[in-house]
Protein backbone atom coordinates (compact mmCIF):
# COMPACT_ATOMS: atom_id res chain seq x y z
CA UNK A 1 0.00 0.00 0.00
CA UNK A 2 1.11 3.55 -0.77
CA UNK A 3 2.70 5.05 2.45
CA UNK A 4 0.18 8.18 1.66
CA UNK A 5 -2.68 5.46 2.58
CA UNK A 6 -4.39 5.78 5.82
CA UNK A 7 -7.65 3.88 5.24
CA UNK A 8 -8.51 0.49 4.96
CA UNK A 9 -8.91 -1.57 1.90
CA UNK A 10 -10.88 -5.09 1.80
CA UNK A 11 -9.94 -6.71 -1.68
CA UNK A 12 -12.91 -9.69 -1.64
CA UNK A 13 -12.24 -12.94 -4.49
CA UNK A 14 -15.84 -12.75 -5.66
CA UNK A 15 -18.85 -15.13 -4.84
CA UNK A 16 -18.70 -13.91 -0.86
CA UNK A 17 -21.68 -15.00 1.08
CA UNK A 18 -24.78 -12.67 1.06
CA UNK A 19 -27.98 -15.02 2.12
CA UNK A 20 -29.26 -13.98 5.56
CA UNK A 21 -28.47 -17.79 6.56
CA UNK A 22 -25.01 -17.86 5.75
CA UNK A 23 -22.22 -16.53 8.28
CA UNK A 24 -21.49 -13.17 5.89
CA UNK A 25 -18.30 -12.95 7.17
CA UNK A 26 -16.69 -10.48 4.85
CA UNK A 27 -19.84 -8.23 4.13
CA UNK A 28 -20.18 -7.76 8.03
CA UNK A 29 -16.49 -6.80 8.22
CA UNK A 30 -17.50 -4.26 5.19
CA UNK A 31 -21.01 -3.06 6.83
CA UNK A 32 -18.76 -2.80 10.29
CA UNK A 33 -16.54 0.32 8.54
CA UNK A 34 -19.77 2.43 7.85
CA UNK A 35 -21.97 1.23 11.21
CA UNK A 36 -21.35 4.14 13.54
CA UNK A 37 -20.03 7.12 10.99
CA UNK A 38 -22.06 9.87 9.62
CA UNK A 39 -20.47 8.63 5.72
CA UNK A 40 -22.77 6.65 4.17
CA UNK A 41 -21.24 3.39 2.64
CA UNK A 42 -21.41 4.26 -1.25
CA UNK A 43 -21.75 1.18 -3.45
CA UNK A 44 -20.26 2.23 -6.85
CA UNK A 45 -21.87 -0.37 -9.87
CA UNK A 46 -19.45 1.11 -12.45
CA UNK A 47 -17.82 -2.21 -13.46
CA UNK A 48 -21.05 -4.36 -13.79
CA UNK A 49 -23.30 -4.48 -17.17
CA UNK A 50 -27.03 -4.82 -14.70
CA UNK A 51 -26.91 -1.56 -12.45
CA UNK A 52 -30.04 -1.80 -11.13
CA UNK A 53 -30.31 -5.53 -10.33
CA UNK A 54 -26.61 -5.19 -8.67
CA UNK A 55 -27.03 -2.16 -6.66
CA UNK A 56 -30.58 -4.13 -5.46
CA UNK A 57 -28.94 -6.73 -4.13
CA UNK A 58 -26.13 -5.31 -2.18
CA UNK A 59 -28.59 -2.43 -0.98
CA UNK A 60 -30.60 -5.04 0.53
CA UNK A 61 -27.78 -7.29 1.80
CA UNK A 62 -26.43 -4.15 3.92
CA UNK A 63 -29.65 -3.01 4.77
CA UNK A 64 -30.14 -6.20 6.38
CA UNK A 65 -26.67 -5.98 8.26
CA UNK A 66 -27.80 -2.74 9.96
CA UNK A 67 -25.93 -0.14 7.59
CA UNK A 68 -27.39 3.22 8.67
CA UNK A 69 -26.92 5.36 5.37
CA UNK A 70 -26.53 3.74 2.11
CA UNK A 71 -25.99 5.65 -1.40
CA UNK A 72 -25.55 4.29 -5.08
CA UNK A 73 -23.02 5.46 -7.49
CA UNK A 74 -23.25 4.32 -11.43
CA UNK A 75 -20.68 5.80 -13.61
CA UNK A 76 -21.66 4.69 -17.20
CA UNK A 77 -19.34 7.41 -18.73
CA UNK A 78 -16.70 9.71 -18.67
CA UNK A 79 -18.70 12.47 -18.32
CA UNK A 80 -20.46 11.27 -15.49
CA UNK A 81 -16.97 11.04 -13.66
CA UNK A 82 -16.83 14.72 -13.72
CA UNK A 83 -20.24 15.38 -12.72
CA UNK A 84 -20.36 17.26 -9.26
CA UNK A 85 -23.24 15.17 -7.77
CA UNK A 86 -20.64 12.14 -7.91
CA UNK A 87 -17.86 14.09 -6.29
CA UNK A 88 -20.14 14.90 -3.41
CA UNK A 89 -21.23 11.41 -2.88
CA UNK A 90 -18.12 10.21 -3.06
CA UNK A 91 -16.62 12.98 -0.90
CA UNK A 92 -18.99 12.08 2.04
CA UNK A 93 -18.28 8.00 1.97
CA UNK A 94 -16.98 6.05 5.15
CA UNK A 95 -16.94 3.18 2.63
CA UNK A 96 -17.02 2.59 -0.90
CA UNK A 97 -17.41 -0.52 -2.40
CA UNK A 98 -16.70 -1.66 -6.19
CA UNK A 99 -19.38 -4.59 -7.21
CA UNK A 100 -17.92 -7.19 -10.20
CA UNK A 101 -17.83 -7.14 -13.52
CA UNK A 102 -15.50 -6.00 -16.06
CA UNK A 103 -12.62 -3.80 -14.20
CA UNK A 104 -11.60 -2.29 -17.32
CA UNK A 105 -14.86 -0.26 -17.04
CA UNK A 106 -13.87 0.77 -13.69
CA UNK A 107 -10.53 2.49 -14.86
CA UNK A 108 -11.55 3.28 -18.08
CA UNK A 109 -14.45 5.77 -16.78
CA UNK A 110 -13.20 6.92 -13.43
CA UNK A 111 -9.52 7.20 -14.39
CA UNK A 112 -8.23 10.45 -13.26
CA UNK A 113 -11.45 11.66 -13.09
CA UNK A 114 -12.58 14.11 -10.38
CA UNK A 115 -14.65 11.13 -9.23
CA UNK A 116 -11.28 9.35 -8.77
CA UNK A 117 -9.15 12.13 -7.26
CA UNK A 118 -12.14 12.14 -4.74
CA UNK A 119 -11.41 9.29 -4.08
CA UNK A 120 -8.11 9.63 -3.22
CA UNK A 121 -8.49 12.09 -0.80
CA UNK A 122 -11.22 10.39 1.13
CA UNK A 123 -9.39 7.46 1.26
CA UNK A 124 -6.20 9.06 2.48
CA UNK A 125 -8.46 10.75 5.44
CA UNK A 126 -9.38 7.15 6.45
CA UNK A 127 -12.45 5.98 4.24
CA UNK A 128 -12.41 2.16 4.02
CA UNK A 129 -12.41 0.85 -0.11
CA UNK A 130 -13.99 -2.25 -0.94
CA UNK A 131 -14.14 -4.40 -4.14
CA UNK A 132 -14.96 -7.95 -5.07
CA UNK A 133 -13.81 -9.56 -8.27
CA UNK A 134 -13.43 -7.28 -10.72
CA UNK A 135 -13.31 -4.65 -7.68
CA UNK A 136 -10.48 -6.55 -6.41
CA UNK A 137 -8.44 -6.67 -9.02
CA UNK A 138 -8.49 -3.15 -10.07
CA UNK A 139 -7.12 -1.83 -7.00
CA UNK A 140 -3.29 -2.27 -7.74
CA UNK A 141 -1.30 -0.27 -9.40
CA UNK A 142 -1.03 -2.67 -12.26
CA UNK A 143 -4.11 -4.97 -12.68
CA UNK A 144 -4.41 -8.53 -14.82
CA UNK A 145 -7.53 -7.49 -17.30
CA UNK A 146 -6.87 -11.02 -19.55
CA UNK A 147 -5.67 -14.28 -19.65
CA UNK A 148 -5.55 -18.30 -20.00
CA UNK A 149 -7.17 -19.98 -16.84
CA UNK A 150 -6.78 -23.65 -16.89
CA UNK A 151 -4.17 -23.58 -19.10
CA UNK A 152 -1.27 -22.90 -16.09
CA UNK A 153 1.41 -22.28 -18.61
CA UNK A 154 0.06 -20.70 -21.10
CA UNK A 155 0.96 -16.65 -21.01
CA UNK A 156 0.67 -15.52 -24.41
CA UNK A 157 -2.37 -14.10 -24.28
CA UNK A 158 -2.20 -12.66 -20.63
CA UNK A 159 -3.20 -8.84 -20.50
CA UNK A 160 -2.26 -5.94 -18.06
CA UNK A 161 -3.58 -2.79 -17.39
CA UNK A 162 -2.98 0.40 -15.16
CA UNK A 163 -5.17 -0.08 -12.24
CA UNK A 164 -6.58 2.64 -9.68
CA UNK A 165 -3.06 2.61 -7.80
CA UNK A 166 -4.71 2.07 -4.38
CA UNK A 167 -2.06 -0.60 -3.05
CA UNK A 168 1.43 -0.53 -4.17
CA UNK A 169 3.59 -3.75 -5.37
CA UNK A 170 0.75 -6.36 -5.46
CA UNK A 171 -0.82 -7.78 -8.89
CA UNK A 172 -4.18 -8.96 -7.48
CA UNK A 173 -6.67 -12.11 -9.69
CA UNK A 174 -10.20 -13.08 -7.90
CA UNK A 175 -11.90 -16.12 -8.40
CA UNK A 176 -8.54 -17.73 -8.10
CA UNK A 177 -8.77 -21.48 -7.87
CA UNK A 178 -12.11 -21.81 -8.69
CA UNK A 179 -11.10 -20.45 -12.58
CA UNK A 180 -8.05 -21.86 -12.31
CA UNK A 181 -6.09 -18.61 -12.38
CA UNK A 182 -2.64 -20.20 -10.84
CA UNK A 183 -0.92 -19.96 -14.19
CA UNK A 184 -1.76 -16.45 -15.11
CA UNK A 185 -0.88 -14.84 -11.86
CA UNK A 186 2.33 -16.74 -12.13
CA UNK A 187 3.01 -14.83 -15.61
CA UNK A 188 2.18 -11.48 -14.29
CA UNK A 189 4.78 -12.12 -11.25
CA UNK A 190 7.54 -12.87 -13.88
CA UNK A 191 6.82 -9.84 -16.16
CA UNK A 192 7.65 -7.89 -12.98
CA UNK A 193 8.99 -9.74 -9.92
CA UNK A 194 8.67 -6.21 -7.73
CA UNK A 195 5.04 -7.08 -7.30
CA UNK A 196 3.67 -9.56 -5.07
CA UNK A 197 1.25 -12.09 -6.73
CA UNK A 198 -1.97 -12.25 -4.84
CA UNK A 199 -4.90 -14.66 -5.90
CA UNK A 200 -7.61 -14.67 -3.79
CA UNK A 201 -10.22 -17.52 -3.24
CA UNK A 202 -14.25 -16.88 -3.99
CA UNK A 203 -15.43 -16.23 -0.58
CA UNK A 204 -12.54 -15.07 0.62
CA UNK A 205 -11.14 -11.47 1.27
CA UNK A 206 -8.16 -9.54 2.72
CA UNK A 207 -8.47 -6.70 4.68
CA UNK A 208 -5.32 -4.50 4.44
CA UNK A 209 -4.22 -1.41 6.78
CA UNK A 210 -0.74 -0.23 5.80
CA UNK A 211 1.99 -2.72 4.92
CA UNK A 212 -0.46 -5.89 6.73
CA UNK A 213 -2.85 -7.63 5.71
CA UNK A 214 -4.92 -10.30 7.30
CA UNK A 215 -7.08 -13.29 5.65
CA UNK A 216 -10.78 -13.58 5.98
CA UNK A 217 -13.39 -16.31 4.84
CA UNK A 218 -13.93 -19.81 4.05
CA UNK A 219 -11.14 -19.77 1.38
CA UNK A 220 -7.18 -19.23 1.24
CA UNK A 221 -5.44 -16.61 0.02
CA UNK A 222 -1.94 -17.53 -2.31
CA UNK A 223 1.09 -15.12 -2.25
CA UNK A 224 3.44 -15.78 -5.47
CA UNK A 225 6.70 -13.94 -4.38
CA UNK A 226 9.16 -13.66 -7.49
CA UNK A 227 11.79 -11.65 -6.02
CA UNK A 228 14.02 -14.49 -5.73
CA UNK A 229 13.51 -15.80 -9.73
CA UNK A 230 16.51 -17.04 -11.12
CA UNK A 231 15.55 -17.60 -14.49
CA UNK A 232 12.28 -17.18 -16.48
CA UNK A 233 11.94 -17.85 -20.30
CA UNK A 234 9.51 -14.94 -20.43
CA UNK A 235 12.17 -12.61 -22.98
CA UNK A 236 12.52 -16.14 -24.93
CA UNK A 237 10.36 -17.69 -28.03
CA UNK A 238 8.64 -20.41 -27.35
CA UNK A 239 5.67 -22.09 -29.63
CA UNK A 240 3.33 -22.70 -27.29
CA UNK A 241 3.58 -19.37 -24.78
CA UNK A 242 4.39 -22.33 -21.73
CA UNK A 243 6.92 -20.43 -19.40
CA UNK A 244 9.90 -21.62 -17.52
CA UNK A 245 10.53 -19.89 -14.36
CA UNK A 246 13.02 -21.31 -11.22
CA UNK A 247 12.54 -20.38 -7.34
CA UNK A 248 9.35 -18.37 -7.78
CA UNK A 249 8.07 -18.60 -3.53
CA UNK A 250 4.64 -19.21 -2.71
CA UNK A 251 2.56 -18.90 0.49
CA UNK A 252 -0.72 -20.32 0.69
CA UNK A 253 -2.58 -18.19 3.81
CA UNK A 254 -5.89 -19.70 5.53
CA UNK A 255 -8.51 -17.58 7.96
CA UNK A 256 -7.12 -14.94 10.45
CA UNK A 257 -3.60 -15.21 8.87
CA UNK A 258 -1.55 -12.25 8.40
CA UNK A 259 0.88 -11.34 5.87
CA UNK A 260 3.61 -8.46 5.93
CA UNK A 261 3.48 -6.54 2.70
CA UNK A 262 6.80 -4.58 3.00
CA UNK A 263 9.06 -7.79 3.94
CA UNK A 264 7.20 -9.83 1.75
CA UNK A 265 6.77 -12.27 5.17
CA UNK A 266 3.63 -14.34 7.08
CA UNK A 267 3.68 -13.48 10.52
CA UNK A 268 3.89 -17.36 11.50
CA UNK A 269 3.53 -17.11 15.13
CA UNK A 270 0.39 -15.05 16.95
CA UNK A 271 2.81 -13.86 19.64
CA UNK A 272 5.34 -12.46 17.33
CA UNK A 273 4.39 -8.81 15.36
CA UNK A 274 4.77 -8.70 11.55
CA UNK A 275 6.77 -5.13 13.34
CA UNK A 276 9.44 -8.17 14.86
CA UNK A 277 10.47 -9.44 11.13
CA UNK A 278 14.05 -8.85 10.11
CA UNK A 279 13.75 -11.20 7.03
CA UNK A 280 15.02 -15.45 7.25
CA UNK A 281 17.66 -14.51 9.66
CA UNK A 282 15.29 -13.48 12.96
CA UNK A 283 14.60 -15.84 15.87
CA UNK A 284 11.97 -18.00 14.78
CA UNK A 285 11.98 -17.48 10.88
CA UNK A 286 11.38 -21.18 8.97
CA UNK A 287 14.57 -22.39 6.81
Amino acid sequence: MSAKARGTLIIIGGHEEKSADSDREILKAVAKKACGTKGPLVIITAATHLPEEVATDYLGVFQSLDVPHLEVLDVRSREQAYSQEAVEKVSKASVLFFTGGDQLRITSQLGDSPVYRCMQDVFRGGATIAGTSAGAAAMPETMVVAGPGDESGQISALGMAPGLGLIDGVVIDSHFAERGRFGRLLGAVSQNPRNLGLGIDENTAIVVERALFRVLGGGPVYVMDGTQISYSSLSEAHPQGVLSIYDVRLHVLAREDRFDLARKRPCVDEKLKCDDYHGDTRKGAPA
